[in-house]
């Protein structure tokens, strides 16, 4: 059998280990929750790029794209508590994966605390 890029991409991706970490989801809008993170990035010196324009960009961006000490790079997915994925967002995350990046998708600042800190064990795509 041949594989196209998709179906492997597809593979890899449902292979991926994923460790379920306690996090009880914030209560609110998502927009509470992306000020929160953006003001602790601002704080620490990290440039944070987020996509204001979701009409005129490419569907399934992750929210956040955090640039901080020794060429880490961390993507965060901000979702509220009852927010899911949109196909456009798990097919570009899959894609992500496959190349080696890893997407974090966050309900809480708790667990937003966690992975700028290092304590990524939960990739989610």
């Amino acid at each position: 059998m041949r594989w196209t890029k998709d179906d492997l991409t597809m593979y890899l991706a449902q292979r991926q280990k994923q460790v379920a970490v306690k996090d009880d989801p914030d209560q609110g809008p998502e927009k509470v929750l992306q000020v929160k993170c953006q003001k602790y990035c601002k704080t620490n010196g990290w440039p944070c790029f987020h996509d204001y324009s979701k009409k005129s960009n490419t569907p399934g961006w992750p929210d956040m794209m955090i640039f901080m000490d020794n060429g880490r790079v961390e993507l965060i997915e901000l979702k509220a508590a009852g927010g899911k994925l949109r196909t456009e967002q798990q097919a570009l995350h899959r894609q992500l994966m496959f190349l080696g990046h890893k997407v974090h998708v966050v309900k809480s600042y708790k667990r937003f605390i966690q992975i700028m800190k290092g304590g990524d064990e939960y990739v989610c795509a």
